[in-house]
């Protein structure tokens, strides 16, 4: 991308300031003759004493950064090929009238959802997108996961819908990081990311000394010479933890796919990285695929996970992936801890076959038989169930809701074959999980039977599908799933 590093220390400025100042001085010279008198108003808006130091630096650093792209791109227009490969919608289809959106509402409001206060849109992204001009990367999180953002927004290059649990004092150290993120790094973070706050009725944050009211309590400036405010941060300095809360994260899950402005959603998390140039492939798979998006289709598309070791670098392509597992140095998304519930249709096959030009079908099946408790991560609309807000994550099982839904509504899972996640961390040995925690698994083992027999009076009952990890009794009849790979 030819993006500058992050500027943990001031000295990135001193040194632009230094070089701008001194431009400055001849060019004044030159046009105005020996006078260099601090009347002069140049020499007034580059003074650090009469305009915002750390203003300046941000905006001299984002014009250096689009700059750096912008050369970049020039470069790559000489590739042809690649500047066609991935069209734009051709205005004499009728794909704008088969893909409407409703009028998603942009501007800053507060919402109810059940015991939490939501502040829709707080802090909005600069770019606004059509209805089906992208893909919206939908995620829930707390300020600590937010060291991730930059090389999410990196690569999905496209809208991105954050949803941050902030109750109490974290409010504002989410405030305060998001903030950092928007002024000291990636200008890509302004451009696309729209961030939305969560925090419990019962904690509502109070109001800063300066008596400024919660919907008016963000502002958009950042000291970068010092560390971000996640840095560093243990959980136990967390006000969360103080008061002992329960992260919602299927609050804020729902919070952040609800708001996505884009027909086609993606939602993730904060700490999975996507393959490159997913955006624009899809919108060209979905032309290629009309048949698959007809009104009220039930179909989602699904991207396979995987996890690297922490010291190797992101693979830039699905060869690179294959060749990462190849040598161990990447595997599959928490085999030692539930393989059964990242293991897509095929994937045997998947991790064998070579990259192929754009993206289609690898395969495609339901959620039943030996595929009865995944847990994918799909690109899929509004009309897509949404996750049980009764669900906690330190209670595990908070997206098992949500799929035994869609295998009750009988929806397909396509797996798409050059597109992947990544997760960057230690590959994990063995399930290890805070004994402190042990009560809430076992309510929400309860609860997700519970909701079970719920789901079950709405949509019937089908004894192919799973509602927990712990039910796996062979079934009377089975539903056959389609392995093969299709002709798409």
């Amino acid at each position: 991308m030819g993006l500058l590093p992050k500027p943990h220390s001031g000295s990135f400025c001193y040194v632009l300031l230094g070089s701008l100042l001194t431009f400055f001085y001849f060019v004044v010279i030159s046009r105005m003759g020996t006078s260099t008198s601090s009347s002069n108003p140049i020499y007034r808006h580059a003074s650090v004493n009469s305009y915002s130091y750390s203003e300046f630096c941000r905006e001299k650093k984002v014009e250096a950064e689009k700059l750096s792209i912008l050369k970049n791109s020039m470069l790559a227009a000489n590739d042809k090929e690649e500047e066609s490969e991935y069209e734009e919608w051709d205005d004499d289809t009728d794909v704008r009238a088969i893909f409407s959106c409703d009028n998603v509402d942009r501007s800053k409001r507060l919402a109810k959802r059940g015991l939490f206060y939501v502040i829709y849109n707080f802090v909005r992204a600069e770019k606004k997108f059509g209805c089906i001009d992208s893909i919206t990367l939908s995620a829930p999180g707390d300020f600590r996961f937010l060291d991730n953002m930059v090389s999410l927004a990196q690569r999905w290059q496209g809208p991105i819908s954050i949803a941050l649990y902030a109750p109490g004092r974290d409010f504002y150290t989410a405030l305060d990081s998001i903030a950092y993120l928007r002024n000291c790094q990636t200008y890509l973070i302004r451009d696309l990311v729209t961030f939305h706050i969560v925090f419990d009725e019962q904690y509502t944050p109070k109001q800063r000394n300066n008596g400024t009211i919660l919907l008016e309590s963000y502002e958009d400036y950042s000291n970068c010479s010092i560390p971000p405010p996640w840095k560093n941060v243990a959980d136990k300095e967390l006000f969360k933890t103080e008061k002992k809360l329960l992260y919602p994260i299927n609050v804020a899950r729902n919070v952040a796919k609800l708001a996505s402005e884009t027909y086609f959603i993606f939602p993730s998390d904060i700490e999975l990285c996507p393959s490159k140039k997913f955006i624009p492939k899809f919108l060209q798979f979905v032309k290629d695929n009309m048949d698959l998006f007809y009104k009220d289709a039930r179909n989602v598309f699904v991207l396979p996970i995987f996890e690297i070791l922490e010291n190797q670098i992101i693979p830039e392509n699905k060869n690179a992936l294959l060749d990462m597992l190849q040598k161990k140095t990447a595997t599959i998304f928490h085999k030692s801890v539930c393989a059964d519930c990242h293991t897509v249709i095929d994937g045997d096959v998947w991790t064998k076959t070579e990259e192929t030009e754009g993206l289609s079908v690898f395969s495609v099946g339901r959620r039943t038989n030996k595929y009865g408790v995944w847990e994918p991560f799909f690109v899929c609309t509004q009309q897509t169930p949404l996750w049980d807000e009764r669900f906690t994550w330190e209670g595990q099982n908070s997206k098992m809701a949500q799929a035994y839904t869609l295998c009750l509504m009988n929806y397909d899972f396509y797996v798409l074959d050059n597109a992947f996640l990544i997760y960057k961390s230690e590959v994990k040995k063995k399930k290890v999980w805070m004994k402190k925690f042990d009560d809430v698994v076992k309510n929400s083992t309860q609860l997700m039977k519970k909701i079970a027999i719920e789901l079950q009076e709405i949509y019937g009952y089908n004894s192919n599908c799973n509602p927990t990890h712990l039910n796996k009794k062979k079934a009377k009849r089975r539903l056959s799933t389609i392995t093969t790979k299709p002709k798409i």
